[in-house]
Parts: structure tokens; sequence; C-alpha cells
């Protein structure tokens, strides 16, 4: 049971970190557009703001969701069998 939690406690920090970076990616979308500080017109504003945020929350966040996923579903196949 405690694999079983602590999946779902990373499956809750991996939507948080997931959230907050395309919260702030759509932040600085606007002030990209509203400043002129310019942006990419092969990408468009928010996969330039995504770009300057970074890869790193969205690649935790992954990371952190599959292992959530993963440990939850070796929690069940033990209660079950």
């Amino acid at each position: 049971m405690k694999k079983f939690y602590v999946g779902l406690t990373l499956l809750l920090f991996s939507a948080i970190i997931y959230s907050s970076s395309l919260i702030s990616a759509a932040i600085y979308s606007q002030v990209l557009v509203q400043e002129g500080v310019g942006w990419n017109s092969d990408y468009g504003i928010f996969k330039t703001a995504l770009m300057e945020i970074g890869s790193v929350p969205i690649t935790i966040a992954i990371f952190s969701g599959i292992l959530g996923i993963v440990l939850i579903i070796r929690s069940l196949k033990r209660k079950l069998t």
C-alpha cells in the first residue's frame, strides 16, 4: 500500500509541475507580444515561451508521472495476487 501512496504523490507532483510550467509560459507569451521582445515565427508565440522557460520542468513532470503510474500499477497487481 505504501507504493500506491508514493505513486499518487508522484502523479500529483507531476500535475503541479506540468501545469505551473504551462501557466508560466502563457503569462510569458503575453509579455512577448506586448513589449515587443520578439518571438520566433516558425514556432509561434506559445512555443517560443515554452522554449524560453526550458524543458527541465516538463521533463521532470513526465518522468515523475511515468514513475507514479508504474508504482500504482505494481501496487495494484500485488494486491490482486
